[in-house]
């Protein structure tokens, strides 16, 4: 699972495969009710997300709120083998709401640092070296030092973290090695804040954090040339999160460009 770069992001709880096996995700719970076969899934998470999965010739989506369990299946007349259900199905479990309905395109997000700095932009929109896919073309790369506090864009809720990685690079082994910070916001939308410092989170998961809060701290994991924050907005699709441009500190974020410094006044 890729931690922030491809759209893996939101299969968070993916059915793997290795060698033939197939691993039960952990939101999936099965029961047996008069030779029924009942599949549920359980949104573990305090933002909604839904359930894609493959019934007949076409793809099924479920929409599930934070914390909720719904059915998402039920097999009659069939023998409980849960393994080749989770095969022939494939469940899985991504980030946001389903259908997504319009995002707030006139919000004002904060500058990701503390007030009084100012920091180069390394990186903006379809930057050529890794802002270049539906995943990334609106991000910003912001040139922090290691260990530069990391301040929230938006009053959101906490819905993953990661911060047990002490390895970065240029090369792109290095993709999951990332540590970030994702945030879910009101409109529906997402933040996340990557390449933090190993142990490098001030808050944590289910944590509701408000519009120029530390939330962490800069650092040079993953993929990555040198220390540096990177940042970006996102809308949850069925193909995983797609980037979005958005207003940032008065000024549209494609205004940041390469070699440019932005102030936090």
């Amino acid at each position: 699972m890729k931690s922030y770069w491809g759209f893996a992001i939101v299969i968070f709880f993916a059915c793997k495969s290795v060698q033939e096996k197939i691993i039960k995700p952990s939101y999936i719970h099965f029961k047996i009710e008069k030779n029924t076969l009942i599949v549920s899934a359980k949104n573990p998470l305090s933002c909604p997300t839904f359930i894609t999965f493959n019934k007949g010739s076409l793809d099924t989506v479920i929409h599930i709120n934070p914390f909720q369990e719904k059915v998402i299946l039920k097999l009659q007349d069939t023998l409980p083998d849960t393994l080749k259900v989770l095969k022939k199905y494939n469940p899985i479990m991504k980030y946001g709401s389903y259908p997504f309905k319009k995002y707030d395109t006139s919000f004002n997000y904060g500058l990701p640092f503390s007030k009084g700095k100012r920091y180069k932009i390394m990186q903006g929109h379809f930057g050529k070296f890794s802002h270049n896919s539906n995943f990334s073309k609106y991000a910003i790369d912001f040139k922090m030092n290691v260990g530069q506090p990391v301040c929230a864009m938006r009053d959101g809720v906490v819905v993953a973290i990661k911060e047990d990685s002490n390895e970065g690079g240029k090369n792109k082994k290095y993709y999951d090695k990332a540590n970030y910070i994702l945030i879910y916001h009101k409109d529906g939308t997402f933040s996340q804040y990557v390449h933090l410092k190993q142990n490098g989170a001030a808050v944590e998961k289910n944590d509701s954090v408000k519009k120029g809060q530390i939330i962490g701290y800069s650092g040079n994991t993953g993929f990555s040339t040198a220390p540096h924050l990177h940042f970006g907005v996102f809308k949850p699709t069925t193909n995983g999160f797609v980037s979005i441009p958005y207003l940032l500190d008065s000024i549209p974020s494609e205004k940041y460009k390469k070699g440019k410094y932005a102030f936090n006044n």
